[in-house]
């Protein structure tokens, strides 16, 4: 009994300690914003969830992840009241063996003296009917009168009567101690089963969690993945938007991914009007940084690239050139959208004055 609870417990609280862990590593990654008012489908990138859905976006990613952590605090605090039931139940059964115990004791107790009742009544009777060389009868032949035969008859009488009731005492006292074993041995029973089905219930608990674990790290796998490479970042909304552009934009300068930051290259994306609002396409920015294959959009200079990757390559190459240091500077603080505005205005980059909005 004592080995089945260290055991249970040990896992139990290995159970604890794993999903604390899991879940920790979600909520660190879950800590980034996700990209408000971007286009969300379902992308190309995500295995198969348990609900049968491919969450591939980082917004759906990030939803998923949610879920599933709501879904395993519900669970820890099924098995936490399920292993309170069970230390219930274990307590009453340990108790019940007490009980059983004590009445398998007292059996014993009363048989045996029921035997030693016995035994006594049995060497009365030998004393009484044979003493020595003479019979109970010669004790009464050998009476000088009628009344001492009678004196005599009336004391083995009373001996008689009080081993035959000291004997029936004892058989009712054993037959008591046989019942109360008995009820205890249904109750044992009884608690036996309700602790077995505790058990059943404490398993398929942590198999769920298992399950939830599992899948949130599987999700959280994914979100780290996107976040790591700025081009899977851009593409994390399933296709790609002035909001995920900047997410992968300040990932490749290897800035904070704060609120901040990415309403500041939002901001000055729509100023500029790069791609979205003129031909100067695969470049938010307009930036004049030449590439392989790019063209000239118009006669400042600005490119029309090949694609998002050399795109957003040229925009980075562009800010790293050592005319944009303010800029950078702004965006290494991440804590003030307007600052990088400020700092951008200020700088020969072009773009003028304009106002991020949250």
């Amino acid at each position: 009994m004592d080995m089945d609870v260290r055991v249970l417990t040990r896992r139990f609280l290995k159970t604890a300690l794993a999903v604390a862990a899991v879940a920790a590593a979600g909520a660190v990654c879950l800590a980034v914003p996700g990209p408000a008012g971007s286009a969300v489908s379902a992308g190309e990138h995500g295995a198969t969830s348990l609900l049968g859905r491919a969450p591939g976006s980082l917004a759906e990613l990030q939803k998923e992840a949610r879920r599933t952590r709501a879904q395993m605090e519900r669970l820890n605090a099924e098995m936490k009241a399920v292993a309170q039931k069970w230390e219930a139940a274990r307590q009453q059964l340990d108790a019940v063996n007490a009980k059983l115990v004590q009445a398998q004791r007292q059996l014993i107790r009363s048989r045996n003296a029921l035997d030693q009742q016995r035994a006594l009544v049995a060497g009365r009777m030998r004393t009484m009917y044979k003493t020595s060389e003479f019979t109970w009868l010669d004790m009464v032949a050998s009476a000088s009168s009628l009344t001492d035969a009678e004196t005599v008859v009336d004391f083995l009488r009373k001996i008689s009567l009080q081993d035959l009731h000291g004997e029936a005492e004892l058989q009712r006292v054993t037959g008591l101690a046989r019942r109360d074993e008995h009820a205890v041995e249904v109750d044992r029973q009884q608690a036996v089963q309700a602790q077995a089905e505790l058990d059943n219930q404490r398993f398929a608990v942590d198999q769920k969690i298992a399950e939830r674990a599992a899948l949130l790290k599987d999700v959280v796998a994914k979100i780290k993945k996107i976040l790591s490479a700025p081009e899977l970042l851009m593409k994390a909304g399933g296709k790609i938007t002035q909001v995920t552009w900047a997410q992968a934009f300040l990932k490749s300068l290897g800035v904070p991914l704060t609120a901040d930051n990415v309403a500041a290259v939002v901001a000055w994306e729509m100023a500029e009007g790069g791609h979205w609002y003129n031909t100067a396409y695969y470049n938010p920015l307009n930036t004049t940084q030449s590439m392989p294959g790019a063209t000239v959009f118009n006669s400042v200079g600005v490119k029309a690239y090949t694609s998002w990757v050399q795109g957003l390559k040229a925009s980075v190459i562009t800010i790293r050139n050592g005319y944009y240091g303010n800029i950078l500077d702004a965006l290494r603080k991440g804590n003030d959208a307007q600052a990088v505005a400020d700092a951008v205005a200020a700088s020969p980059w072009g773009t003028g004055s304009f106002t991020p909005t949250h």
